[in-house]
């Protein structure tokens, strides 16, 4: 039985916006299923086992410090490494990411404060664990600026490491499970992939509403990070 709170979840969201979101990830889709038959999987597969790992794990590492899309390099560890390596090698990198974020902002406050300011001005007053969980479950968020936003607001990175690291880890798993079935996808698997993503996109964009509503209902607490940034 479908709860009161996703009732009206699917009744606020379900919008004519929403509707094009959902035609346009369909064709998307399509889209993949047509790029699937038409690259050479096999010498895709060959390429990446010749590949250096040192210089994969590497790529997967810095480059989303940089911006650079982190759902590919995670599909990447998925295909150079396999699940279980894979997966631990992008745990890994996650880690190393949100603490060397930690020391760039640290070194250089004012370039990462005027790169992400329009963000910035989205957080309400809160707490840091909430604004932890509110920078990690912002629908739309890149994961360049979740990694930064956080240090840059002020939240320590002992208080939002730990949740941070676990939903980035979580959310990863996707990501590497289809770049090692990269080499034997079928339209159904594409089609799982699609429905498993937005399953999860929903239910991140559910609780970011839920909580939402929470803090806008309760005062914020008095390690609010906002108040001395």
């Amino acid at each position: 039985m479908i709860s009161a709170s996703l009732k009206d979840f699917v009744s606020e969201r379900l919008t004519l916006k929403n509707g094009l979101m959902l035609a346009g990830g369909a064709v998307v889709a399509i889209a993949l299923v047509w790029l699937y038959r038409q690259i050479d999987l096999r010498a895709l597969e060959t390429r990446a086992d010749a590949t250096n790992g040192g210089v994969v794990f590497a790529a997967i590492t810095v480059l989303p410090l940089a911006g650079f899309p982190v759902s590919i390099l995670h599909a990447l560890g998925g295909l150079r490494f396999g699940t279980g390596l894979g997966f631990v090698l992008v745990a890994a990198s996650i880690l190393i990411q949100l603490v060397l974020s930690n020391r760039l902002v640290r070194v250089a406050p004012r370039l990462f404060a005027r790169w992400l300011e329009p963000m910035r001005r989205r957080l309400p007053e809160a707490a840091h664990e909430s604004l932890t969980l509110f920078v990690m479950l912002m629908p739309g968020a890149p994961y360049f600026a979740q990694i930064y936003l956080l240090p840059l607001i002020g939240v320590p990175l002992r208080k939002y490491l730990p949740v941070s690291f676990v939903l980035l880890v979580a959310r990863s798993f996707i990501g590497v499970v289809f770049g090692y079935e990269s080499t034997t996808l079928t339209p159904w698997k594409i089609v799982g992939f699609a429905v498993y993503t937005l399953a999860i996109t929903a239910a991140s964009t559910l609780a970011f509403r839920r909580l939402q509503q929470k803090m806008k209902d309760r005062p914020a607490g008095g390690d609010d990070p906002r108040r001395r940034a």
